[in-house]
């Protein structure tokens, strides 16, 4: 009996000291398609978090012994051009919200992490984007040394001894002398450094919607080249694992959503009416009756086949011709959208792919929005339990080959929105955007009035019928703005103590 308790005394003994003394690794953020990290100033919760010493992570997960302290993370691609200590940003999409393939998404993670590009990709083309940076130096022995990438960077900053050699006036990071042909001798000692070899460099991914699409294409692209993975957890928050079944409907969706917002419209054009800012900053109020006696929008009202026509002909038209980024891209032929459809050859290939079954992987799954407007979104599409965009049911990950030994922790999230409400042009900018194609939406106006007026009165129909819809603009950034980001923010895992 005495042998018995022990061996458990041991046991317990010894159980503390690993969980203890596991390395706490650094964080990193890889936004979505919608949501390219510019948001995540010093401001941000989600940074406070990781990054600040009265943050959560600083206090319930890195130790006295690994902080992290020492120097920023250079290589990140975070546009707010922020470097912080122990969160890198992943921005893989650029200064825009749209027209960028899951597949290059993975590519340039790839290239993050790495500081190469995979097999038979060019460099130099896949990071060519504003706001990217994988490439930094660091001072050692009164050397300056290069790194590319954030396994190079970890290594060169908390490795024990790191072996560096001369190329073309750079000392460059090698990470694996041994397995070079030249026999590589210059070298510096990281004073209590925090790694004996890069393989034990990880960190841990927090990604959000698409992003941890791009993760689990970035895990294939290791398995292919042998490489390790570098990752201890994953964070998931709504991410469609199984594709975006949003897809399926998104065209359609546009005319159901003209449709009973212009039938809420007609329904209270004898009671409401909408202020507005003119161009001169002032406040000038249409009652809904003076704008169905101005416009056409009765031509938009039931279920007449000319109605029906006319939410479809206007739907494509905001889907295919009035770009979303405020650039030259439009929504409806986005190529991320195209890739996240489940039946995607991309789709298809990681749900026949498996996640490495070390990594701890917490799941966030939103049951209902939180906006008005994403509500909506989610019943136009014909989501169940969604946030707006992503379905619930898309969120697992039990049907990869080894979904079944993965080390899954579900956290339902009652209410929250996919994303924070991000800057849309048509939407942000709507008068500007009504004065620019006011060509095509100038059919609305009954009669002749000059530009200016016919804008004016558009702009007052627009921003009623959005209203009908849920979409009241400021009401939700002072309300509503409460994202599936926002929420881990404000309730942060504890690791150490899982």
């Amino acid at each position: 009996m005495k042998k018995i308790l022990l061996v458990c005394i041991i046991l317990i003994l010894s159980t503390s000291f690993i969980s203890t003394d596991e390395i706490p690794y650094p964080f990193i953020y890889v936004p979505g398609m919608f949501d390219n990290g510019d948001l995540l100033t010093s401001d941000s919760l989600l940074v406070k978090n990781f990054n600040n010493k009265d943050g959560f992570y600083f206090n319930n997960y890195f130790t006295d012994k690994f902080r992290y302290e020492k120097e920023a993370f250079l290589c990140s691609s975070n546009i707010v051009r922020k470097k912080y200590n122990r969160l890198i940003v992943a921005n893989l999409i650029g200064p825009y919200r749209t027209n960028i393939s899951l597949w290059l998404m993975a590519n340039r993670l790839f290239c993050l992490m790495q500081g190469r590009a995979p097999k038979s990709k060019n460099y130099k083309r896949l990071i060519d984007y504003e706001g990217n940076d994988f490439e930094a130096i660091c001072i050692r022995s009164g050397k300056i040394i290069t790194f590319r990438g954030l396994i190079e960077e970890i290594w060169a900053k908390y490795g024990k001894k790191v072996y560096f050699q001369k190329n073309k006036n750079k000392n460059i990071i090698v990470l694996n002398p041994d397995k070079k042909k030249k026999e590589i001798k210059d070298y510096y000692i990281n004073e209590n450094g925090y790694f004996n070899t890069p393989e034990e460099i990880k960190l841990n991914f927090v990604v959000h919607s698409s992003g941890g699409v791009a993760l689990r294409r970035y895990i294939k692209m290791c398995k292919e080249e042998n490489l390790p993975t570098n990752i201890n957890i994953i964070i998931n928050l709504s991410v469609p694992q199984k594709g975006a079944r949003m897809l399926h409907q998104l065209k359609k969706a546009f005319p159901l959503l003209m449709e009973d917002a212009i039938s809420n419209f007609w329904k209270n054009k004898d009671t409401k009416s909408i202020t507005i800012k003119n161009k001169n900053n002032e406040d000038i109020t249409f009652t809904y009756q003076e704008l169905v006696k101005t416009t056409s929008v009765k031509m938009l009202y039931g279920n007449s086949k000319k109605a029906k026509f006319m939410r479809k002909l206007i739907g494509d038209y905001i889907l295919y011709q009035i770009p979303f980024d405020g650039v030259k891209n439009v929504l409806g032929r986005d190529p991320a959208l195209w890739d996240l459809h489940p039946n995607h050859r991309l789709i298809k290939t990681l749900n026949n792919t498996s996640i490495p079954s070390h990594i701890r992987i917490y799941n966030f799954i939103v049951l209902s929005a939180y906006a008005e407007m994403f509500a909506n979104l989610g019943k136009y599409l014909k989501l169940e339990d969604n946030d707006g965009v992503v379905d619930y049911r898309d969120t697992e990950l039990s049907h990869i080959p080894n979904g079944d030994k993965l080390q899954i922790t579900d956290y339902i999230v009652k209410k929250a929105n996919h994303i924070p409400f991000p800057y849309i042009k048509p939407v942000f900018e709507l008068r500007e955007t009504l004065f620019e194609y006011y060509g095509f939406l100038g059919i609305l106006i009954k009669k002749k009035v000059t530009k200016d007026e016919g804008v004016t009165i558009l702009y007052a129909l627009m921003k009623a019928i959005m209203i009908e819809f849920g979409l009241d603009l400021e009401y939700l950034l002072k309300h509503e703005n409460f994202s599936v980001i926002d929420y881990f923010a404000e309730n942060p895992i504890d690791f150490m103590n899982d």
